[in-house]
């Protein structure tokens, strides 16, 4: 089997308006499929994504550089065309468009050889379970009114099921931050899980008053306290606090994770599956977390993470974000406030007609 062609197309998807001008500058995300085409007639799906920014660029490596390093090669080497990718690449950069764009192919090659070999994936890479538990964050945007917040969170954690919710905190005074805190706990009850997330936007000693402060309402994790890069400010934070601390969202491949598994800088990894590589890279990663003793619970794109968590005995929750749900033929399937993988062949990421109607802008 031959790869004969890539095909890309560039979508600008919605996001909630309580985003805007608090962790997102505009009013979408892009997403950037990707088919690829071989001379036996199967084809595999992918995607890959930014915050609002980048995605022609990414669109661009894929139609040109990226499709011209593949065509030709064997879809089915999949782990070994990863590998390929990333060193071909490495000169442009170890991070930012090129990992994304990789990415966005990696999860088409894993999609067409589930198909060409009749399994499902979970199969491939070897399951330890059929289900994991979902966490929320879209009940705790820092822009929704607080009764609203705690409506939505009733409803995701009482009617839905969900194990707990996440809120963005640190752009408040501290005691709103708090209150909203109490008025979860209160609301959800003291089994509910709770997740606080300051988008790196602390310092230590903001942080320390921070969880000195909220540590009275049972905080699983507070997730990205500190600016990515420093490794030294994360781990004296860790020493300092009671909350565990948790971060990876937004590092690119397994050398920005070393130093915070190596040295347990944190206690959980969020490594993005898109954002590392693809499933390729986030395995790797989530192996070493493993090797280290270290959970980890990815960042958003639940409708892949699902099927990866699935796969390693170190996974922890699927974070509950269904922006792109909509967006899929086969969405992901969820009952009692877990996600599932699926039974049969493929990613199931292939977009529907009506989505690439929709919201494609490159037409």
């Amino acid at each position: 089997m031959k790869i004969t062609d890539i095909k890309t197309r560039l979508l600008h998807v919605p996001v909630e308006s309580a985003l805007v001008n608090q962790t997102n500058s505009v009013a979408y995300m892009e997403v950037i499929t990707v088919e690829i085409f071989t001379d036996e007639g199967l084809s595999g799906c992918g995607y890959t994504y930014t915050d609002g920014f980048g995605g022609h660029a990414i669109k661009a490596l894929i139609d040109t550089d990226i499709r011209t390093l593949l065509l030709q090669k064997d879809p089915l080497q999949v782990r070994e065309l990863s590998r390929f990718l990333l060193w071909e690449l490495r000169q442009a950069g170890f991070a930012g468009i090129t990992v994304l764009g990789a990415a966005g192919v990696d999860l088409a090659l894993w999609d067409l050889y589930s198909q060409a070999i009749g399994q499902p994936i979970v199969s491939i890479l070897g399951q330890y379970r059929d289900h994991i538990p979902m966490y929320a964050s879209v009940a705790g945007w820092i822009g929704l009114p607080m009764e609203e917040m705690v409506a939505r969170a009733r409803e995701l954690v009482k009617e839905k099921e969900m194990l707990g919710v996440k809120i963005q905190v640190g752009r408040a005074p501290l005691d709103v931050d708090a209150k909203r805190l109490q008025m979860l706990r209160e609301a959800l009850g003291a089994e509910a899980k709770l997740f606080i997330d300051a988008n790196t936007i602390l310092d230590i000693p903001t942080a320390k008053r921070m969880a000195d402060r909220l540590k009275e309402f049972d905080i699983f994790w507070l997730e990205e306290p500190l600016p990515l890069r420093d490794t030294t400010g994360h781990g004296l934070l860790s020493r300092q606090i009671s909350i565990p601390l948790a971060t990876g969202e937004n590092f690119f491949g397994i050398r920005d994770c070393d130093e915070y598994i190596r040295d347990r800088l944190v206690s959980y990894m969020q490594a993005d599956v898109i954002r590392v590589g693809g499933i390729t890279e986030w395995i790797r990663i989530a192996s070493y977390c493993d090797a280290q003793g270290m959970k980890i619970s990815p960042h958003f794109v639940m409708e892949v993470t699902t099927h990866v968590q699935c796969c390693v005995p170190n996974s922890l929750f699927v974070e509950y974000i269904p922006w792109f749900q909509k967006l899929f033929a086969e969405p992901i399937r969820t009952e009692h406030g877990c996600a599932l993988p699926r039974t049969v062949p493929g990613l199931g990421l292939r977009f529907t007609e009506e989505a690439i109607a929709r919201y494609a802008i490159d037409q």
